[in-house]
């Protein structure tokens, strides 16, 4: 046997690698897109006041809380309605058709037309006639949340009202009775209300701003009817005294004084009347029972 060792070559074959990808780019930008985006979240909820987390902390409980499709908002309960599309959008209605205000039925745009075409019309009036041409400044009238408000402010120069009187001077009853014609042809309810400034009476009076704003009312009530509108369509006649301003940073402006008339809308009048109605007469027997119980 001989002494010497064997030498054994072992040969290995070495696969070559393949290329590597782009794959993990794609990984790494959704990473840092993802982070980005966790950042961003933090940020804006760090500017938030505990109302809006509350809103949001509710939209995530109940995300239908509030449906939108691409051109107007409607409530949840409005969700899962029929809707125009083949295709079912999860709840989304379709985008209102016709004039703006009128796709629930409730004739909102067709009230505020009437009113935008009152609004001219008195206007038109004021300018056609001389007399009351030179009162236009004290005349503001604009179209509100409420309804087309008319209000006829006083003036130094050209006071409405004489100092503590009730009765307008005969340009404003002139003034008034116009309004009257162009209001008389609105079905709606009108509401109007007596303002006057901060000056007040001798403390030990019974008389005060409340009487004199009650009293400046009911007179442009009288002057309405007279020009036209129905007895009926006076919603209320009140006085506001000091209370409302016109000038908020001058109590005592002359402008403060003057008469508030505004032809409410459907929503204004159903608010009003919640305010005032009367309860009904079988709460009242309810109640009535409940107390002798």
């Amino acid at each position: 046997m001989s002494d010497e060792q064997s030498i054994i070559i072992k040969r290995l074959n070495k696969c070559p690698h393949a290329a590597h990808g782009g794959a993990w780019k794609i990984a790494f930008a959704d990473f840092m897109t993802a982070t980005a985006a966790f950042f961003l979240m933090l940020w804006v909820l760090g500017g938030t006041n505990d109302e809006e987390m509350k809103a949001m902390a509710e939209f995530f409980r109940d995300p239908t809380v509030i449906e939108a499709s691409p051109s107007t908002l409607v409530e949840s309960k409005e969700a899962g309605q029929t809707s125009d599309a083949m295709i079912d959008m999860g709840g989304f209605k379709d985008a209102p058709k016709g004039k703006d205000g009128d796709e629930d039925g409730s004739g909102k745009a067709q009230e505020t037309e009437q009113m935008e075409a009152m609004k001219l019309e008195l206007e038109k009036k004021i300018a056609e006639n001389p007399t009351l041409e030179q009162l236009k400044d004290q005349l503001k009238i604009d179209i509100t949340p409420n309804g087309l408000q008319v209000q006829i402010l006083d003036d130094r120069k050209r006071p409405m009202f004489g100092t503590g009187v009730d009765l307008p001077k005969d340009y404003a009853a002139k003034l008034l009775e116009e309004v009257g014609s162009v209001l008389a042809s609105t079905k709606n309810k009108i509401s109007i209300a007596g303002h006057t400034d901060s000056s007040g009476y001798h403390s030990s009076s019974d008389y005060t701003n409340w009487e004199l704003s009650a009293d400046r009312a009911n007179a442009a009530r009288r002057l309405l009817l007279k020009g036209g509108v129905d007895t009926s369509r006076i919603a209320q006649a009140v006085g506001m005294a000091d209370t409302v301003p016109f000038d908020k940073e001058n109590p005592y402006n002359p402008r403060n004084r003057r008469i508030s008339i505004v032809v409410l809308n459907k929503d204004a009048e159903e608010k009003l009347r919640s305010l005032s109605e009367a309860p009904q007469l079988e709460d009242l027997n309810k109640q009535t029972i409940l107390q002798g119980n």
